[in-house]
Parts: structure tokens; C-alpha cells; sequence
């Protein structure tokens, strides 16, 4: 068993079939590839804040470029996930315009003008579960 989130690579399946494949979880980034899902292709490094909520459970949580919040909670011992979710209004609408990596400039400065000229209410929110395996 893991006994922490941090430092892991894993493969990420969601209940909804996303599949987020390699995912390095650092000391306080994760770097994730969408392997499947309505942004497949895209790459991020999200700078997140952690904690450990019991022995077994912990808790990364970070604001996207979008403006998206995303809230992971991951349980060590069954490998499994709780994923909550708040995006823009206007990432709801079309969520392949996602596609892409948030570290080129030309993707950040494309969801920028997404920002400035969309509307980000009402938030679209969720949540699912989901299972990893470490790789």
C-alpha cells in the first residue's frame, strides 16, 4: 500500500471514463496527460495545496488555468478517488477547446481570451469517483 499520494505515479481511471495516463503526483504539482475524455491530449502541471486528512486519506485541491477548481480526494489503502469539480461556464460548453498543454503560451493566451470574452457563470459542478493503479 501507498502510504502517501505524494511522490506516486500512477494511471487514473474515472467513473466517466476519463483516463488520465502518466500522472506524477510531486510534493506540490501534479503533472497529468488526458488520455481519454472530452480533452484527450491535454498535458498540466497544476501547483496544488495537500494535506492528509487521516492515515490513508489525503487531499490535493488547485485552481486551473480556466479558473476550473478541482478537488481530489485519494484513499491510499483501496486506490480509489473522489473527484469534485467547479468549471466556467463557458469551458462546459466545449470542453475540447481544453486540449492542449498549459505549459505552451499560445494555449495559455487562447484560454485567457476565453476568459475575457465568456461567461464564467453559473459554474458547472460535479463530482465522481474513480480508481488508480500505480505504475
Amino acid at each position: 500500500m501507498l502510504t502517501s499520494i505524494l511522490g506516486a505515479r500512477l494511471s487514473w481511471y474515472q467513473a466517466d471514463g476519463w483516463v488520465f495516463d502518466p500522472v506524477t503526483v510531486g510534493p506540490d504539482i501534479i503533472e497529468y496527460t488526458l488520455a481519454k475524455g472530452p480533452h484527450a491530449g491535454r498535458h498540466a502541471i497544476q501547483h496544488f495545496y495537500y494535506e492528509r486528512v487521516a492515515p490513508g486519506v489525503e487531499t490535493t485541491v488547485w485552481y486551473e488555468e480556466s479558473g476550473a477548481l478541482v478537488h481530489i480526494t485519494w484513499y491510499l489503502e483501496t486506490q480509489t478517488t473522489h473527484r469534485f469539480w467547479a468549471i466556467p461556464a463557458w469551458l462546459a460548453e466545449d470542453m475540447t477547446v481544453y486540449r492542449g498543454d498549459n505549459q505552451d503560451p499560445a494555449f495559455i493566451e487562447k484560454i485567457r481570451k476565453f476568459i475575457s470574452q465568456r461567461q464564467d457563470w453559473p459554474r458547472h459542478v460535479g463530482d465522481d469517483d474513480g480508481y488508480f493503479e500505480v505504475i
